[in-house]
């Protein structure tokens, strides 16, 4: 079946039990002798109409991955059971009281599956088939097209008549169908908008610090599976209070979003040459403070990250006016640290680059502390 198709409904059961009805309602007109017929007709029916039904209950039970899609299966029987229509309406001799409604059945069990445009295909060949029996089976009557085509026309006309009702029925059926999907795919776009807002920090567009933490977790619980390694770097504002106070409030949201803006960039720019295919994530923990999480990162990879942030940052006055600089503690994961060591770690870092004077990049011990510092050339520190 289509793996991510919406599943459809399967009509192997209603489908035999129509079988069955008709069958019951030919057997009656035969029994009573209103439609009578011939030697041996009977038989083919219901054995054709057994094997057909057996078939696709089988098909029905075939293993999910092994079954065709629901769609098909369903085009399939509403084909059969108009053929198997006509084969009655040739050996009834033409039937106009019962085919007519077998025909609009055999179309109708498709309704739940079918798209407009099959739909018209299958009543398309019901009424071709309708028209060519009756024809044939009047031809054989009487000698005159227009007789023929006087004694065709109930039956036809009866099954237009029907084929056209469920149509509208199915236009119908489509059309609140595709106001039910595009209800479906707001509400998801809503949802999935909602879930985005609630792990964001809208002044930086940036994860928040319930979001980011939950993310340094999950690739905590990742690498303990599979030995990778991985760095988380911590990122403050060097000197924010001071211009918050001495510029305004305004102003130091803008640097903070403008801070954003540029370390979002500089890793963009690293996850364009890593090729561990795992992007940084970055979030904003409080404050001027933020976090950088490094998936499959070594330490001399999580250096040159930091370097290149740190750089982005200092490289140009933020909005023509404001230098900014930052300082940055880095911290490698332990195999089985907890997350609080982890980030604990990286702030005794950030600490040791504040107290060295800012403008700096810390790396942490697996004690704790600094241990090396990054400013302004990666080469000449390591």
């Amino acid at each position: 079946m289509d793996g991510d198709a919406p599943a459809l409904p399967r009509i192997d059961v209603p489908m035999a039990l129509l079988y069955a009805a008709w069958s019951l309602l030919a057997g009656l007109a035969h029994g009573t002798g209103s439609t009578p017929l011939p030697p041996g007709a009977g038989f083919v029916l219901l054995v054709g109409v057994t094997l057909t039904t057996g078939l696709f209950l089988s098909l029905a039970r075939l293993p999910p991955m092994e079954q065709p899609s629901a769609t098909g299966v369903v085009a399939a029987q509403s084909v059969m059971a108009i053929v198997w229509s006509t084969l009655y309406a040739w050996f009834a001799g033409g039937a106009p009281a019962l085919v007519p409604g077998m025909y609009a059945c055999a179309v109708a069990v498709a309704l739940p599956a079918a798209d407009l445009s099959l739909l018209r295909r299958l009543m398309a060949a019901a009424l071709l088939a309708a028209i060519v029996t009756s024809m044939l089976v009047a031809g054989t009557a009487v000698s005159g097209m227009g007789e023929v085509l006087l004694l065709a026309a109930p039956g036809v006309g009866a099954l237009a008549v029907m084929l056209g009702a469920l149509y509208l029925v199915a236009a119908a059926l489509a059309d609140r169908r595709q106001r039910d999907e595009a209800r479906v795919a707001e509400l998801t776009s809503r949802v999935k908008q909602a879930e985005r807002n609630a792990e964001r920090d809208h002044l930086t567009n940036s994860y928040n610090r319930r979001s980011i933490l939950e993310l340094v977790g999950r690739e905590k619980a990742r690498v303990d599976r599979n030995s990778e390694p991985f760095c988380i770097c911590l990122l403050d504002i060097d000197h924010f209070k001071d211009m918050n106070d001495r510029l305004g409030h305004p102003a130091g949201d803008r640097i903070l979003a403008a801070f954003a803006r540029r370390v979002r960039s500089a890793l963009r720019m690293m996850d364009s040459v890593n090729s561990n295919g795992l992007k940084s994530l970055f979030g904003r923990v409080g404050g001027e403070e933020f976090i950088v999480l490094l998936p499959a990162t070594s330490l001399r990879g999580a250096l040159k990250c930091a370097e290149r942030i740190r750089t982005a940052v200092v490289r140009r006055p933020f909005e023509g006016l404001h230098q900014v600089t930052v300082s940055i503690g880095i911290a490698e994961y332990r195999p089985g640290e907890p997350v609080s060591g982890l980030i604990r770690r990286a702030d005794e870092a950030l600490y040791g680059a504040k107290n060295g004077g800012r403008n700096r990049v810390h790396v942490a011990t697996h004690e704790g502390g600094a241990s090396a510092i990054i400013m302004p050339d990666l080469h000449a520190a390591s």
